[in-house]
């Protein structure tokens, strides 16, 4: 019976390293998750600011290039 205790016990500190361990991946996802929709709102915002600046850019050589004409 001695031995069915030990075994159990064993067992329930296994589990609950278990449990311990998933509850830390699933914090772990959480921060990951949240991370990655601030990176992907970050792209959104950088790609937005980059084709603003293509627009000005190729504006600017527009222009410059009516000024070369005669």
């Amino acid at each position: 019976m001695a031995q069915q205790d030990e075994a159990l016990a064993a067992l329930e500190e296994r589990l609950q390293a278990a449990v311990q361990r998933i509850e830390g991946f699933v914090l772990e996802y959480r921060a990951m998750r949240a991370r990655h929709q601030q990176l992907l709102a970050e792209r959104a915002e950088l790609m937005d600011k980059a084709n603003t600046a293509r627009s000005r850019v190729e504006t600017m050589i527009a222009r410059l290039k009516n000024m070369e004409q005669p």
